[in-house]
């Protein structure tokens, strides 16, 4: 049964909502309510460098995944694929990578655990886990 604020959302973030909370069940309350786009924003009880996560969907039944950290914006493909985001985020099993040549972003990633990172030469790769425990950064 939908609770009324589903019925405010377009179809196409109804659906998602309920394939996330199906799947991740303790995230039903960090949506924003009387929204026609699903929008999370999940708190980082670490308090790390990768910050808060946001999903939101859009008018083009596309969907985003960023955090608070710069440069970590990511379009997904499906609600599979952002499920396995989460997940991997959250078990800390996958990791943001943002990297900078000189100080200026040069681009942003995502990588398993124990992937190697193939580094080039005076590009900085800051690695960036949802704990911090798995934190790094890597001088190419």
């Amino acid at each position: 049964m939908q609770t009324n604020f589903l019925i405010k959302m377009n179809e196409f973030s109804t659906q998602l909502y309920n394939q996330i909370i199906e799947v991740l069940p303790e995230l039903g309350g960090f949506h924003k309510k009387e929204s026609e786009f699903l929008e999370f924003h999940i708190g980082n009880e670490y308090k790390t460098k990768i910050g808060d996560l946001y999903i939101q969907t859009s008018a083009e039944n596309e969907i985003w995944i960023k955090t608070s950290h710069p440069y970590t914006t990511y379009q997904v493909d499906s609600a599979e694929e952002l499920l396995y985001i989460l997940e991997g985020l959250f078990f800390n099993e996958l990791f943001w990578v943002v990297s900078y040549e000189d100080q200026d972003w040069d681009d942003t990633f995502l990588v398993l655990k124990d992937q190697d990172i193939k580094t080039e030469e005076g590009i900085t790769y800051q690695v960036l886990s949802w704990n911090g425990k798995n934190d790094k950064t890597i001088v190419g």
